[in-house]
């Protein structure tokens, strides 16, 4: 949906704010929340923690049967696993830092492209307006693309880039043997030119179900793709226009790179309209937001080794569920609630490093990328709406 932005009123009703600008308040204490923690995730084998040590101290207290351990098995096996998770943990914060610093260049990136077009071409006529407010509408749906390409979201039907994607772009949407066919329309546009043609060449984008949408974000790319192929998808089959797009698309490309070469054709188009400082610039921007895309799709397709994940679970479990044996005798019955909570320590850990493992998904602790395209959005109508672009100097009047 389109944001308006608000800048001289920072109270104003419905002005969106990043998370750059909230101020944390001093009401509810951190240590009670449960909202963006991982309590709700570690319940279950807490529960079974539980279960188990309260076994052991039945076993011990009332039937008599001594299930007692050396003490110094667990500081051996204590080594191991903190090695382990802090392995796993600084691992999947890296990789969440990274996330965040890739995805600010390229907004950065973005920004740069967007001002050295909206100042460095020149218009001619009011054709050359409305070119240049489309490919810097495409810019900004570049970043979008790249959220929603992350988050393993492919095709075009999307809410946030219906008014973003050029005119004269038709989808065909398959559900089995059955065309349904629906037409792609830029902002005001009644009647759309190119209309479907059989003969059109055309590409199959896979639109995944939104309840393998959100299993993605949390799972190896393996696995989603063998549940995705297990179950039925529809197809997103995408026809360009000729005189936006050019040539069909090719079934590998990814919308992110379609609209970066869309982008790169106009800039060659217009080279003789824009600033020689300028040209060069945009040219350097488009490359890097090229290698962005690399980086960003590098840190969402690349997991953790599935092995490393399954021993370290497994390591886990052991050092907690031998800690029963080595304190019931001193302890008792509190060893249950002692160990439930040295488990949730160690099981919170580890599932802090598997939430941030992928940080572009739709968990709590996952990066906000739709903020920080809405804050983009609204920085990029604010420049269409009040920063001037730059005329075209009339042959007669520059031969003066």
């Amino acid at each position: 949906m389109p944001v308006d932005a608000n800048f001289k009123n920072p109270n104003a009703k419905g002005r969106f704010c990043s998370g750059l600008c909230r101020r944390r308040g001093w009401g509810y204490p951190d240590v009670l929340r449960v909202r963006g923690s991982v309590l709700p995730t570690t319940i279950p084998v807490l529960f079974f923690t539980a279960l188990f040590t309260t076994q052991v101290v039945v076993l011990y207290k009332i039937f008599d049967i001594d299930v007692r351990m050396p003490e110094s098995l667990v500081g051996t096996v204590a080594v191991v696993v903190g090695l382990l998770l802090a392995f796993r943990t600084n691992n999947a914060y890296d990789r969440y830092y990274e996330g965040r610093k890739l995805f600010v260049s390229m907004c950065t990136d973005i920004r740069n492209a967007t001002r050295n077009i909206w100042v460095g071409v020149r218009e001619v006529d009011e054709g050359d307006r409305q070119e240049k407010e489309r490919n810097v509408k495409l810019l900004l749906a570049f970043a979008i693309a790249v959220k929603h390409h992350l988050r393993l979201e492919f095709g075009i039907d999307w809410y946030d880039l219906n008014d973003l994607l050029p005119e004269g772009l038709q989808l065909t949407n398959f559900d089995g043997n059955v065309a349904q066919e629906n037409t792609v329309l830029g902002s005001g546009s009644e009647e759309d030119p190119n209309r479907h043609d059989a003969n059109r060449p055309s590409t199959d984008l896979p639109d995944v179900r939104s309840s393998l949408r959100s299993i993605a974000t949390r799972i190896p790319p393996t696995t989603y793709n063998t549940l995705r192929n297990n179950y039925s998808t529809d197809n997103t089959t995408i026809w360009f226009g000729a005189s936006e797009w050019g040539n069909e698309v090719d079934a590998s490309m990814s919308l992110p790179l379609e609209i970066i070469f869309h982008v790169g054709l106009y800039i060659d188009k217009k080279r003789g309209n824009i600033m020689d400082s300028a040209y060069g610039t945009i040219s350097s921007n488009l490359n890097s937001l090229v290698d962005i895309f690399g980086n960003l799709e590098r840190i969402g397709n690349t997991p953790i080794p599935f092995a490393y994940n399954i021993h370290l679970k497994q390591a886990v479990i052991i050092y907690v569920w031998i800690l029963p044996f080595t304190l019931v005798a001193m302890l008792g019955w509190v060893t249950i609630p002692t160990v439930v909570l040295v488990g949730f320590i160690l099981f919170g850990v580890e599932s802090i490093g598997a939430e941030i493992e992928n940080p572009f998904g739709y968990d709590t602790n996952d990066l906000p990328l739709d903020g920080y395209c809405q804050d983009l959005e609204a920085e990029i109508k604010y420049l269409e709406r009040h920063i001037p672009s730059v005329k075209a100097v009339p042959a007669s009047q520059s031969s003066r």
